[in-house]
């Protein structure tokens, strides 16, 4: 995978926090594994989505 480079303007202290709770070294390393987080969370959030309801009693239009 080519990585890319950019420039970006950060909090800080909002650097420092995040790179503490991410358990990372560097910028770069921190600024991949929130990217990661991210992108992980929102897989996870569309899988909730599609199956929520699913196991209700109504969850398939029938009435018993």
């Amino acid at each position: 995978m080519a990585l890319v480079q950019v420039s970006a303007r950060l909090n800080p202290a909002q650097l420092r926090r995040a790179r503490k709770a991410l358990g990372a070294k560097t910028t770069s390393e921190t600024l991949q594994r929130a990217l990661d987080l991210v992108t992980e969370k929102a897989e996870h959030d569309q899988i909730l989505q599609r199956y929520s309801g699913v196991g209700k009693p109504d969850a398939f239009g029938e009435d018993h």
